[in-house]
């Protein structure tokens, strides 16, 4: 098992259960009222599967995602993602006016007609592949997302080893694809949809 957990809560306040959560690669899910009950019933699942005192738990990285402007987006808790560019946070460019912004939305539309589910996961540029392959299952569609210096939005779609359509690249051997930064990974396969780097 992953030394690290990944832990996503979905937050749909229509719902009784606010919060619906899943972790990878335990498979805990549940759902909760908010926050804090969501925090709480998914460590009392992780005690539960791996049979552990709570301090000797993984280290997990927690994420957030609500819809924002009719796209679901993800966000590391505690992250505090700024726009390179301007005083500003990304996620404020990220929803402006501007070419880059509309390619992300076009490609999150075209996700979603074909039947998927599209998440906008913000990242920073230095933030490497594997944190975000560490983050997927494997029917999601992510467009990732970070500030990016020469284009305003950097952006990439990867999409999980179980989505039909995906267009599969040709993964350098070794770790390097998983240590190297999202950035660089933009620059070396492009922004092409559908992207699969699972």
């Amino acid at each position: 098992m992953n030394n690290i957990e990944n832990v996503v809560y979905r937050y749909s306040p229509e719902d009784q259960l606010a919060v619906r959560y899943h972790a990878i690669p335990s498979a805990c899910t549940g759902s909760a009222e908010d926050l804090g009950a969501a925090r709480s019933s998914y460590r009392s699942d992780l005690l539960e599967l791996l049979q552990v005192d709570r301090h000797d738990l993984p280290p997990v990285l927690e994420h957030l995602e609500a819809v924002v402007d009719g796209t679901w987006v993800r966000t590391r808790v505690g992250a505090v993602h700024r726009d390179h560019c301007a005083d500003r946070m990304f996620l404020q460019t990220l929803l402006a006016s501007g070419s880059a912004q509309d390619a992300v939305r076009a490609e999150v539309a075209l996700a979603t007609e074909r039947g998927l589910e599209p998440v906008v996961v913000i990242v920073e540029p230095s933030d490497t592949v594997g944190s975000v392959l560490d983050q997927m299952a494997p029917r999601d569609t992510f467009v990732v997302a970070y500030s990016d210096v020469e284009a305003t939005v950097g952006w990439t779609v990867i999409c999980g080893p179980e989505v039909e359509g995906r267009q599969d690249i040709q993964a350098p051997p070794g770790t390097e694809l998983h240590d190297m930064p999202v950035w660089n990974f933009v620059r070396r396969y492009g922004a092409a949809s559908d992207r699969h780097a699972a």
